[in-house]
């Protein structure tokens, strides 16, 4: 089987399932059949992603380089590339910082659910997926094989992006809403146009 096809199915398989485990039909399933340990729901999830996702992976990381070069950045971009990357792992660790991944995983007890809308969240809706996109594109030399993990990856950010937006309408409302607004989903236009804004004062 070609390569590009057989990650592809790999890919799609895995992420329709994981998918599938995060909507509430199958937490409602799984709430009735763990009972009182459905609290533990989450870092089920979480850790049932790397084995789920694995063999696509692999597959990417082995035979990346037996496919055909689509493109090469030019090396006198290289310190662009650089700086984008520092941003977008600034922004990820930023985000890290900001979030309790004990309490995400359900490891320890929830506090009360507030909307966080400042820091990294503060710049775009999505930072996570804005900060993994950026650290995909900016790979120096794409092959076929590349390309169609990154647009697939992309992809599947953009669409749980906007999936995990109308949970968060349903959730929070009004507050939500108002925070769309305010913020940019992936791109920081309105994030900059307001910092430019400030020092032009």
């Amino acid at each position: 089987m070609n390569i590009i096809i057989e990650f592809v199915l790999y890919f799609l398989f895995s992420s329709i399932l994981h998918s599938f485990l995060a909507t509430d039909h199958a937490k409602n399933k799984a709430e009735k059949l763990l009972g009182k340990g459905y609290r533990y729901y989450r870092t089920i999830y979480t850790l049932m992603s790397i084995p789920l996702f694995a063999p696509a992976f692999i597959l990417w990381i082995t035979y990346t380089n037996s496919t055909p070069v689509v493109y090469t950045i030019p090396q006198n971009f290289y310190p662009v590339v650089i700086l984008v990357r520092l941003a977008a792992l600034g922004m990820l660790g930023y985000t890290v910082l900001q979030i309790d991944y004990l309490e995400f995983t359900c490891l320890k007890p929830h506090k009360k659910n507030v909307l966080i809308t400042g820091g990294a969240y503060g710049i775009v809706r999505h930072p996570l997926y804005t900060a993994g996109i950026l650290l995909l594109i900016t790979k120096m030399e794409m092959s076929l094989l590349d390309v169609t993990a990154v647009l697939l990856v992309a992809g599947y950010f953009i669409i749980g992006a906007f999936i995990e937006e109308r949970r968060l309408i349903s959730k929070y409302g009004d507050e939500y809403r108002k925070y769309q607004q305010r913020v940019n989903m992936f791109i920081p236009a309105k994030w900059f146009a307001k910092k430019l804004k400030l020092n032009s004062t």
